[in-house]
């Protein structure tokens, strides 16, 4: 009889030992396949990027916007920060330089647009009770209202719809797009490198004027004209790499002229080099995001320029190769 029992023991132990291996098999398959998934998922997603750039690159040859370079001389450094995009879900004309408004195309099914009852054909006069009417670049005056607001915030819209006027609610949503880097064609004819050299690569960051600043901090549009008393590239370029350590830079405002109180030819006369400068250092692999401040309490001082500041309104961590 002992020797039953023993027997029934050890059985019992080998029974539980096979159900943790067939655990531990089963969860290591699962975690197999679980990353299978994954890598198949980023590959997708690399093809369809790869298919899209090329077929935007394609329109842009056809275009001819590379002029009459060869494929060798072309080179695009394309650079842009972390990101928040709210988005409405709304097309839009934004072709048309309409005069009463902006006009809705269509709506993107399940967006925010579509659950606050916006419908193709509806003539956007007002968001936030600010009007669209009147004004040049409307569209991009939606955006930018729209842009300025947190997450969650409410926003209405007041539209035309068959002669009648409507006011339609709902919520902000945005999304967070990660930085991203893009190269095309041969690093090595790169114009837009300033202080740097392939001894320094392991020491070095850069400096940015994409026009992401927030309007709601008072922060604009500016321009990097020159950096250590050198050009900083060609206009296109708006993400300029330099040695880790102290720059002086020569920096151009863009502030849209509806936020200043003043004409064109005294915004000229207040600053006859159009510039400032700006001291910074830049860290090793930072970015420094560049934009001229404009400043609240000196609205209408244009002598001197006063009105605005160049400023590094945000660092960003961002390896330099």
């Amino acid at each position: 009889m002992t020797d039953s029992f023993h027997a029934i023991g050890f059985i019992a132990r080998l029974c539980a030992v096979a159900l943790v291996i067939a655990a531990s098999s089963a969860a290591a398959n699962a975690q197999d396949a679980a990353t299978a998934a994954s890598n198949d998922a980023d590959a997708a997603l690399k093809a369809r990027l790869a298919a899209e750039l090329r077929a935007t690159v394609a329109t842009l040859a056809e275009s001819g916007a590379f002029g009459n370079a060869s494929v060798d001389q072309v080179h695009l450094d394309v650079a842009v920060p972390a990101q928040r995009v709210s988005d409405l879900g709304l097309l839009i004309d934004s072709a048309s330089d309409r005069r009463d408004g902006v006009r809705v195309l269509g709506v993107t099914p399940g967006e925010q647009a579509q659950k606050m009852g916006v419908r193709g054909g509806d003539l956007i006069v007002a968001v936030n009770t600010a009007s669209l009417a009147q004004r040049e670049r409307a569209a991009m005056e939606l955006r930018r209202i729209v842009d300025a607001l947190p997450e969650s915030a409410s926003v209405s819209l007041d539209v035309v719809r068959d002669g009648q006027p409507l006011t339609l609610h709902g919520v902000v949503t945005s999304r967070r797009l990660p930085p991203m880097r893009l190269i095309i064609g041969d690093a090595s004819s790169s114009t837009s490198s300033t202080n740097a050299t392939s001894a320094e690569a392991d020491a070095c960051g850069r400096i940015s004027d994409f026009d992401v600043a927030p309007r709601q901090q008072q922060l604009h549009g500016a321009r990097v004209l020159s950096i250590d008393g050198r050009a900083a590239g060609p206009t296109t370029s708006h993400v300029f790499r330099v040695s880790a350590g102290a720059h002086t830079l020569e920096v151009g405002e863009r502030i849209d002229a509806r936020y200043l109180s003043f004409n064109d030819r005294q915004r000229q006369a207040g600053s006859p080099t159009g510039s400032k400068t700006l001291q910074v250092d830049v860290p090793p692999n930072t970015t420094l995001l560049v934009a001229a401040r404009l400043n609240a309490d000196k609205q209408r001082e244009w002598q001197h320029a006063a009105y605005w500041d160049p400023v590094v309104w945000k660092t960003a961590d961002e390896r330099c190769r």
